[in-house]
């Protein structure tokens, strides 16, 4: 029997993480038959660091593309362990670089040359290597690691309709629900800081703003958010909005099933979370997201929504955010066949490994 490991930063609550290795596990759980695979998760109690033990080891979904955890896969390869890059991306904070179109793109990646080799061989010697979206593709470029073979596949959390549709009957009760106000959702919560302008207070303040302009335009607001510790900001948003009574507050983490069946029916979203994005995602609600760090960029490039984010360090971000939202929503149809054609691309592209067999 074969042992296949799955890394990602799971077993900590966070609800993007545990969604992406649930996608891979539902993926394995179809096409690799049980007799002959054994598919483990990288979680706390398992020992995941002693590559030696496993037959394949497989770079899962999340922001896993740099040090640490390149360092193991290249363990791996060294050993001469099978090797599967499945939805990884990198992330970072870097300068603005602006180009001649008036596009930011990210400034070149400074990484040791020990590093740059591991990454190489990394790709060039993987079974599959697909990644988040184009700026983990451009950044893996800009250090000559680049091979042939490489595909954007896109989040593995775009699988969810693609592998467990939501039941339709759940859907449109929500939707019912939810039809007779125009909602807007808003996810709120920390990254401790470290985002582009290294000022969560100034966001949050602009998000005020942003709720209150809405709230001013007729919309009710629903403040949610992903993980435990978010709780605190999103109170502080919502004591910052009034209290309103057209202002609900809901800091409870769901399954990622539960969030899709809340969110749909909504007019549109404003997310600060990467994969608060991707729950509208799955609803089919459009969605603004906010881009705190290079993997706002990443999703956002990958599914071609680039007119639907704003830099977290936007000096006009709270008018941005109330200009785009309500656009989003006026454009759902287009939004929604835009979401499919990503859905869609994501599934050709991650099911790759498993009807190739190169586990």
């Amino acid at each position: 029997m074969r042992k296949v490991l799955y890394l990602g930063w799971i077993g900590f609550n966070n609800l993007g993480d545990e969604w992406m290795w649930e996608m891979f596990k539902t993926m394995a759980e179809a096409h690799l038959k049980e007799e002959r695979y054994q598919v483990i998760p990288s979680l706390p109690q398992v020992e995941w660091k002693k590559v030696s033990e496993y037959d394949t080891v497989v770079l899962g979904g999340g922001s896993l593309i740099v040090p640490g955890y390149v360092d193991l896969v290249h363990e791996a390869l060294e050993l001469g362990k099978n090797i599967v890059i499945w939805g990884s991306g990198h992330d970072r904070l870097h300068k603005w670089a602006s180009l001649p179109d008036g596009q930011l793109r990210p400034e070149a990646a400074a990484e040791s040359a020990a590093y740059r080799l591991k990454l190489k061989e990394i790709m060039e010697h993987g079974a599959y290597c697909g990644v988040r979206g184009p700026w983990t593709k451009d950044y893996i470029e800009s250090l000559g690691a680049l091979p042939n073979h490489i595909a954007i596949s896109g989040d593995s959390a775009m699988l969810m309709n693609a592998l467990k549709p939501i039941s339709a009957p759940a859907l449109q009760t929500a939707a019912n629900i939810q039809r007779q106000y125009r909602t807007i959702g808003i996810n709120w919560g920390t990254s401790y800081n470290r985002i582009y302008g290294g000022n969560e207070e100034r966001v949050e303040d602009a998000l005020a703003e942003t709720g209150r302009a809405l709230l001013a335009l007729g919309y009710r607001l629903h403040l949610y958010s992903l993980w435990g510790p978010d709780k605190e900001a999103l109170a502080r948003l919502y004591n910052k909005l009034g209290q309103d009574e057209r202002v609900s507050f809901d800091p409870k983490v769901y399954p990622a099933a539960d969030y899709v069946q809340l969110l749909t029916g909504f007019e549109a979203t404003i997310n600060f979370k990467l994969h608060a994005n991707l729950l509208s995602a799955a609803a089919n609600v459009p969605f603004v997201c906010i881009g705190y760090r290079f993997k706002s960029f990443d999703l956002m490039h990958g599914l071609d929504l680039t007119d639907w984010i704003a830099a977290s360090d936007d000096p006009q971000l709270a008018q941005k955010l109330t200009e785009k939202v309500q656009a989003a929503a006026a454009w759902r149809e287009d939004y929604i066949s835009k979401l499919e054609e990503g859905r869609q691309a994501a599934y050709q592209s991650l099911v790759t490994p498993f009807r190739e067999r190169l586990f």
